[in-house]
């Protein structure tokens, strides 16, 4: 088991443990809890010197448990036919069993059983049956309180890990292949051109580049070259004096490279600078100097360029738009990011991480992406990359239940994929629609609007008139039900039917 992550009935052991011993000395019967991949999680009595043993090969009834994820009360133990397997059906030492599932949010997590292995003890459980499911159903819900607890935390650890990691997430070739540029070229001084479509994360590559280089403890400056007007961009970058230009700070202003200095400037969307600018730039590059609009004194800068666009730079120099001599500077070093549809073993790493983050973010309880939700993420194209995915998991986390799953229902209209209920879509106009619906009203008397707890007690009669009152009655009834014998014990206490 050492080989294998641990189970999380594994993880909170010692509360389990705490909980089989409660359950023992109150109930003065044995009790075991196995988890998920059988293995005996706690025991005490006879169990106690067997803890951590793997129970396949004996585990019968509790593999049934897990299977169905229904309650199993064994009367006869090595004698009924779901023994017949077991090696110890002949020489069964126990007298009368009852397993409970441990579940949440539809998913097994272990089994925790009764065992009686005298007739005293079977006679005992037999006049209080209902008071021990009762009891293991409560017992059930206080070691699923600690299961929230551990998964948040476990949640939370995972995020803290990726983020010391760094933030470049993904273990595709492409990826793998990437954080080792990364490494290889962090140390230097060449100028890096990092291209790829919009979301695909090229600032992330470029902090990545910083954080891992011998410039880290100085500045990371980054501007948008598309996000500031043509006239405001070259004094953003090179700095001004006092009287430059109308408008300007009266005490003058140091530009983004005299800020980066000893540091990384990083000029994103480097395919909108202006031609004119592009001179300017390529001189930098080339001296290493700079002069404040508005100013004749040159400036020594020590900085290091990385350039990012989501443009074919190559294609805008045969179009004259990109200065050639220019291009040539910046790809000294070429990073290119794959879009996320050509690397999408990636996207369950990216969903769980971004999931992590705005459960912490949003102070919301995060359990697990269920299956189907997952196969809808990896299916999608992602046009908008990366970005529109972390955007996707933060609608997802702001739609969650209680429960902590993402299922189907929280993903965003656009995959119009919810499986649990979601209500047909029918377009019809405002006013067709107010009529149909005010149809229907008229239509339906409202005493044909039966209360769903009198459906409920309906529904239970029915089932104890069709399958008896008797112990074995009421399980066949409580599975025809779809509810747990206990669960049905407290609905026939809540509504006098017992």
């Amino acid at each position: 088991m050492e080989q294998q992550e641990k189970s999380i009935l594994m993880r909170i052991q010692d509360t389990v443990v705490n909980y089989a011993d409660i359950v023992s000395q109150i109930s003065r019967v044995d009790v075991e809890v196995v988890d998920d991949r059988l293995y005996r999680v706690a025991g005490t009595g006879i169990f106690s010197g067997r803890v951590n043993e793997n129970m396949a090969a004996e585990g019968y009834v509790y593999k049934q448990v897990l299977k169905t994820g229904k309650p199993q009360i064994i009367y006869e133990p090595g004698r009924e036919p779901i023994c017949r397997s077991c090696p110890l059906c002949n020489k069964c030492y126990e007298e009368i069993e009852i397993s409970m599932p441990v579940s949440m949010n539809g998913q097994i997590l272990g089994v925790i059983g009764l065992v009686g292995t005298s007739l005293e003890q079977k006679k005992q459980i037999l006049q209080n049956e209902k008071l021990y499911l009762d009891f293991l159903d409560q017992i059930t819900q206080f070691i699923l309180v600690k299961v929230r607890e551990e998964v948040r935390q476990a949640h939370e650890r995972a995020l803290e890990e990726t983020l010391a990691c760094g933030d470049i997430i993904g273990s595709s070739p492409q990826m793998q292949h990437l954080k080792e540029s990364i490494h290889r070229v962090s140390k230097g001084t060449s100028t890096v051109l990092i291209t790829g479509e919009s979301g695909t994360g090229k600032e992330m590559v470029a902090r990545a580049i910083w954080k891992a280089g011998d410039r880290s403890a100085a500045p990371f400056v980054a501007i948008n070259c598309a996000a500031i007007p043509e006239n405001l961009l070259e004094s953003e970058l090179f700095g001004y004096v006092k009287g430059a230009f109308s408008g300007a700070d009266p005490g003058g202003r140091m530009g983004k490279f005299e800020l980066a200095d000893h540091g990384i400037l990083f000029l994103d969307e480097i395919g909108d600078m202006p031609l004119h600018l592009q001179v300017k730039l390529l001189r930098v590059l080339q001296e290493r100097k700079i002069i404040r609009v508005g100013s004749n004194q040159v400036v020594p800068i020590d900085v290091r360029i990385l350039a990012a666009t989501n443009k074919d730079l190559w294609e805008m120099v045969q179009e004259g738009k990109f200065r050639q001599d220019l291009y040539y500077r910046l790809n000294v070093i070429p990073l290119r990011l794959v879009p996320l549809r050509e690397r999408k073993g990636d996207i369950e790493e990216l969903a769980l991480f971004f999931a992590r983050r705005y459960a912490k973010r949003l102070d919301r309880y995060f359990w697990r992406i269920s299956d189907d939700a997952m196969e809808r993420l990896k299916s999608d194209r992602w046009e908008g990359n990366v970005r529109e995915l972390e955007n996707v998991l933060e609608f997802m986390m702001n739609m969650v239940r209680e429960d902590g799953v993402l299922n189907t229902c929280t993903l965003p209209e656009r995959f119009d994929s919810c499986k649990e209920g979601r209500t047909e879509r029918v377009s019809v106009g405002r006013e067709e629609g107010s009529q149909r619906l005010s149809g229907i009203q008229e239509g339906i008397p409202m005493a044909a609007v039966i209360p769903l707890k009198e459906l409920e007690q309906q529904e239970i009669r029915k089932a104890l008139s069709l399958y008896g009152v008797s112990t074995s009655g009421k399980k066949q009834a409580a599975s025809r039900l779809g509810i747990s014998l206990a669960t049905l014990y407290r609905k026939l206490e809540e509504y006098g039917l017992s």
